[in-house]
């Protein structure tokens, strides 16, 4: 019986140090959130005009686990590549950016002033704006509620993890229901149910 209570003990100290993990990275990015850090703001950028596309741009794509997609093109006498990458990407009609900037066309750009010295390097450089005959291209207002959305679901499910392994935690003895249930059984149902309605 206590090599029983032993081990329970053990498990919830397991539960509780999730608990405090998830709920420390759940603060984190709720106070991101609502402090709008995530949020690119025009203040943030800077314009450079004048620039003409070396060629057209290219989708490029990473399968896999950690798969990624972007849009890269070069311009005349400038030594960056230009990157159009996965959070703007998402705001992006990726065939009007590939089948209507060619090869001579005259665009402006927007990169993040901290960004500013990749600029005309061998860096890529990311970009948050694209213009061509004052169409603009990117959607940077949809990119920063996607941005925001998406870490708001990530902490309303760390905060729901938080809330189900401290409940495990707070039962001083193993309830009869968990020798026949797993805990960690409901606990994934639950963030896998969660997953799929918030997205």
């Amino acid at each position: 019986m206590d090599d029983n209570l032993d081990d329970w003990d053990k498990k919830r100290k397991g539960y509780l140090s999730v608990a405090i993990i998830c709920f420390i990275i759940g603060a984190y990015l709720f106070i991101s959130v609502h402090s709008d850090s995530y949020v690119i703001k025009s203040s943030d950028l800077k314009t450079i005009e004048n620039l003409i596309a070396s060629d057209k741009p290219k989708f490029e794509e990473i399968t896999g686990k950690h798969g990624r997609k972007w849009i890269e093109f070069k311009c005349i006498e400038n030594k960056s590549t230009f990157k159009i990458a996965d959070f703007d990407y998402r705001c992006v009609n990726d065939d009007e950016v590939i089948n209507e900037i060619n090869f001579g066309d005259t665009i402006s750009i927007q990169i993040l002033k901290d960004d500013i010295e990749n600029f005309d390097t061998e860096a890529t450089c990311e970009i948050h704006s694209l213009v061509k005959n004052k169409k603009e291209y990117i959607d940077i207002e949809c990119r920063n509620k996607k941005e925001n959305k998406d870490s708001e679901n990530v902490y309303i499910i760390l905060f729901s993890v938080t809330i189900m392994t401290g409940g495990v935690y707070c039962f001083t003895k193993k309830p009869k229901f968990f020798d026949e249930v797993d805990p960690r059984v409901p606990i994934w149902i639950i963030i896998i149910v969660l997953f799929f309605v918030l997205h």
